[in-house]
C-alpha cells in the first residue's frame, strides 16, 4: 500500500512565477517610504530608552554595582537593530558601543560613570540630530565612543 503525502504549494514560489506585480525599484521605494514612516515612532521610543538609561545611570555611585549595570545593559541593548531599520544607523552604533562598554565593565567588575555619561550624551546628540546631519561629525562621535569602550576591552584595563 502506498501513501501519498500531499504537500501544500509554496505560495512564494507561485507568486514569483506569476506575471505582473510591482517593478523592483518601485517595491524598494515603497518599502523605504514605509520604514521612514516608522521613524517618528522610533524616535519617540529611543527617547524613552534614553530617559530610562539616564535615570539608571544617575542612581549609580562611584563603585561597581552589578544589578544596576545589568539593568542599564538590558535597557540599552534591547533596542539594538531598531534604529538602523528606521534610518538611524549612527544611533545603533552608539547603543552597541555603550553595550560593549557595559559588558567590559561587568567583566572587570568596575564602574566608569564618565565613560557611561559620554555615551549617553552622544546618544542624546545623535537623537537630536536624527543620526547624521553632519556625516563627518557623526563619524567623529562614533570613533570617540569606540575608543572609550575599547579602552576597557583590553585585559589590562583594570590596572
Amino acid at each position: 500500500m502506498s501513501v501519498k503525502i500531499h504537500t501544500p504549494p509554496v505560495r512564494l514560489a507561485k507568486l514569483l512565477r506569476a506575471p505582473g506585480g510591482l517593478p523592483v525599484a518601485e517595491a524598494v521605494q515603497r518599502a523605504g517610504a514605509g520604514l521612514l514612516s516608522l521613524r517618528k515612532d522610533c524616535l519617540v521610543e529611543l527617547k524613552a530608552v534614553l530617559e530610562e538609561a539616564d535615570a539608571i545611570a544617575a542612581r549609580a555611585g562611584e563603585t561597581f554595582q552589578a544589578d544596576l549595570l545589568a539593568q542599564l545593559y538590558t535597557v540599552v541593548s534591547k533596542p539594538i537593530g531598531v534604529p538602523s531599520t528606521c534610518g538611524l544607523a549612527a544611533v545603533d552604533t552608539a547603543l552597541i558601543s555603550l553595550s560593549d562598554l557595559l559588558d567590559y565593565l561587568k567583566g572587570q567588575q568596575r564602574w566608569d560613570a564618565n565613560a557611561v555619561a559620554v555615551h549617553l550624551r552622544a546618544f542624546r546628540l545623535l537623537l537630536q540630530t536624527e543620526g547624521a546631519a553632519d556625516a563627518a561629525g557623526t563619524q567623529a562621535i562614533l570613533a570617540g565612543l569606540r575608543q572609550i569602550s575599547q579602552r576597557y576591552a583590553r585585559p589590562d584595563a583594570g590596572a
